[in-house]
Formats: C-alpha cells, sequence, structure tokens
C-alpha cells in the first residue's frame, strides 16, 4: 500500500475518533443538565411546599387572633379545637374543652380549609385559660399563656420572652416513623400525625412542645401566639369601648365619672372628689343633697367589661373642671387651662386613660410602676402626664379624650 494511501486512511481514522468524543461529550452534557434539573426541580418543589405550610401557619395565626378580638361575649378567647375532623369547634364538655389538642378549626375561623405543604389539615393546641367559657374569667391583660415551647436548642420560650404560649398551631407533615393515618380513629389520633423529639411530644395536650430541627424522625413545623401578639391588639378594642362608655357617660351627664383609688384594698367604687386613680365599676357616687353621680349607662360598657375585671387594670385621671362639681378644680387650684389636664406639658385633655399592655409577672394592685413605666405618670399626685416613651407591645397605652 502506498504512502499516500496510508496516510488517507489514518486521516479517516482520526475523523472518526473525533466524532465518538464528541457524542460521548455531548453524552455527558445531557446527563449533567438532566441532574441538575431534577435537583433545581426538587429544590423548587421543597421551597413550594415550605412556602404553602408556611402561609397557612401565618393564615392560621392571624385568624385566631383576630377571633379572639372580635368575640362578642369573650374578647379574647378561642374556640375549641376540633377532635372529629369535620372543620368546627367542638362545643364545650362541662366548663371545658373535650380536648385542647386537635385540629385548627377552620370552619369556625370562617377559614378555607388550609392544608400544608404535603396536603394535611393543621393542628391546634390551645391554652386552658383562654377557652371561650365563662368559668375562665376574667379574661384580660393578666391572663396568662399556660403552653411551654421549646425551640431546637432546647430553650424555651418562657426563657427566650417571659412569656408562655396561649395557643400553638401545628405543621404536621407526611406520616413518619410508625405513624399510621388509614383508619377514622388513626385520623383523630394526635400521635399519628404531631411528633416528639428531645422528650418533648407535640401531641400531648398540655406539651411542652418543641419546634425541633426537620429530619427523618421530626417533621414538625409551628406557630405560636403569645399574649405579646394577643393582648395589645384586644386592649385597642378595650379603650375603644371605655372611650365610648366615657362619652356616653358625659353626654348623659354633662360631665366624666369620679376615679376610684389605689389603696391595697381596692372596691373599684368611685370616690366623690377624687380625680385619678383605677376606672371605677361602679360609677355611682353620693357627696350630699345636691352632689352625687349615676352609675355607667346601660350596656356601655357592655356586661364583658366588667365580667373580665377590665376595670381593675386601667388608671384614669378625669380634670376636675369637668367633673360633676366643677368648685373641685378651684378648692384644689387646678384650674389652669379651664382645669384640663396637662400632656407632655400643654393643657387641654379633658380626660385620659392608661391601658397597661401585658406583664410576664404577677401584678401587685398598689405598684403602679406594673402598669404604667414612665415615672412621671407613677406618682399619683398631680394631673401633669406624658405619652408612654416606648412603643414595645407589652407597655403601656395612652388614650385621652380631647
Amino acid at each position: 500500500m502506498s504512502a499516500k494511501r496510508i496516510a488517507i486512511l489514518n486521516k479517516g481514522r482520526g475523523k472518526q475518533h473525533g466524532a465518538a468524543l464528541l457524542v460521548m461529550l455531548v453524552i455527558l452534557v445531557i446527563g449533567i443538565t438532566a441532574v441538575l434539573i431534577t435537583s433545581l426541580s426538587t429544590t423548587a418543589l421543597k421551597n413550594a411546599r415550605q412556602k404553602t405550610t408556611s402561609d397557612a401557619l401565618v393564615q392560621a395565626k392571624d385568624a385566631l387572633i383576630g377571633r379572639a378580638i372580635s368575640d362578642s361575649n369573650m374578647p379574647g378567647s378561642l374556640p375549641c379545637p376540633d377532635t372529629n375532623d369535620d372543620g368546627s369547634a367542638e362545643l364545650l364538655s362541662g366548663n371545658d374543652c373535650p380536648s385542647y389538642i386537635g385540629r385548627l378549626p377552620w370552619k369556625t375561623l370562617g377559614l378555607p380549609d388550609l392544608r400544608d405543604g404535603s396536603g394535611e389539615r393543621l393542628w391546634y393546641a390551645l391554652s386552658p385559660a383562654f377557652r371561650d367559657d365563662n368559668s375562665a374569667q376574667p379574661l384580660n391583660s393578666n391572663t396568662k399563656g399556660t403552653l411551654l415551647v421549646y425551640n431546637a436548642d432546647g430553650v424555651s420560650l418562657q426563657t427566650q420572652t417571659g412569656y408562655n404560649a396561649v395557643a400553638v398551631i401545628f405543621s404536621p407533615g407526611s406520616p413518619i416513623g410508625l405513624q399510621t393515618r388509614s383508619s377514622v380513629a388513626q385520623q383523630n389520633s394526635a400521635a399519628n400525625y404531631l411528633d416528639i423529639a428531645n422528650s418533648r411530644n407535640n401531641a400531648s395536650a398540655s406539651g411542652p412542645f418543641i419546634a425541633g430541627d426537620q429530619s427523618a424522625s421530626f417533621n414538625d413545623q409551628l406557630l405560636y401566639i403569645t399574649t405579646k401578639d394577643l393582648i395589645p391588639l384586644l386592649e385597642q378594642r378595650v379603650a375603644g369601648v371605655v372611650k365610648q362608655a366615657l362619652t356616653d357617660y358625659y353626654a348623659a351627664n354633662g360631665y366624666y365619672p369620679w376615679a376610684d383609688s389605689v389603696p391595697a384594698s381596692s372596691d373599684y367604687d368611685a370616690n366623690y372628689g377624687l380625680n385619678r386613680g383605677w376606672l371605677p365599676d361602679n360609677a355611682a357616687t353620693s357627696y350630699s343633697y345636691y352632689h352625687s353621680t349615676p352609675n355607667w349607662v346601660a350596656g356601655s360598657p357592655p356586661q364583658w367589661f366588667f365580667d373580665n375585671h377590665w376595670y381593675t387594670l386601667i388608671y384614669y385621671s378625669v380634670a376636675r373642671y369637668y367633673t360633676e362639681n366643677p368648685s373641685y378644680c378651684y378648692y384644689y387650684g387646678s384650674c389652669s387651662s379651664s382645669g384640663t389636664l396637662n400632656l407632655n406639658g400643654v393643657y387641654g385633655v379633658h380626660a385620659l386613660f392608661f391601658m397597661p399592655g401585658t406583664y410576664a409577672g404577677t401584678r401587685s394592685l398598689t405598684d403602679l410602676t406594673q402598669y404604667l413605666e414612665d415615672s412621671q405618670n407613677n406618682d399619683d399626685s398631680n394631673d401633669f402626664y406624658v405619652t408612654p416613651t416606648s412603643q414595645a407591645q407589652d407597655r403601656d397605652r395612652l388614650y385621652l379624650l380631647p
């Protein structure tokens, strides 16, 4: 074979080898692309499921808080959990919920059929102190949640914030371990949905609960409601009721009610001539034939206000010129600017009151620093007030009638 022929053959073989390498490269690229696409699809699916779960938990938390604030009979209260998966809160059994853990009562809350990223309905645990029953009264700013939640590091919610939970909402995720969800009985058992981690059992009605790290043996996710989430918003509703009651009283009588004193054994009856102290539950007083005051206007405040002892928390002050006996204004030498109250160095306020915010400890009746944080509001000796400096959720708030 000639040298020229051999060269031609070798050149052909080189082209074949090149083509084969190109084909192998294309196959490799396709394989890598497929792996990347699969990985990206898995990540996207995981992210989508997580968003579904997060959105459902937030929507449930907002609905529970909204329901508590708007409740017409006992504001602040929450419905019993759903124990038969029909979407409705269970009726009370005597004075208690049949169970303090169950599914979120989405129908009762006016929600759509919320599901987590695994397609499961949400679960819900309730602190008995916030149940919707008269036996739970008084329910007010001093009421404490009783549910304890721990994070993955073993630190309790109370250690973190000073407050236990009022309610806990769970996303159960898909079944893990020995969890079985075939029969109706299994589907109504919290243990087949909620997990155990670090010796803490989310299926226990009283807790303590665990917000653990996701793993093959734990896939619960949860949100909780504390009094710091609930009470400040609830107090806004109560403040509206108090402002309306004071406005109604003034419209009916031409003056505002007297206050009650702040001793160790307050009876919360108005004391004639006292223009600062607790908002009275009984506004009626009698000083003489010419000077007496009636009780509150019927229905204002509503009965739930008295039943839940909101008046025991509200510090109230009225300008002497706007009381039943304006001559007290002159007797006490406080007639500057028509006898109005001084707020932030300016006269002009007829009456004001403070909502105290929630409190981690136990309040004393005589320690006003546990109700009013700014010192100029706490001395109970003059009619000079300042707007609270802190905007923290658990601090006091000032409301006024100009």
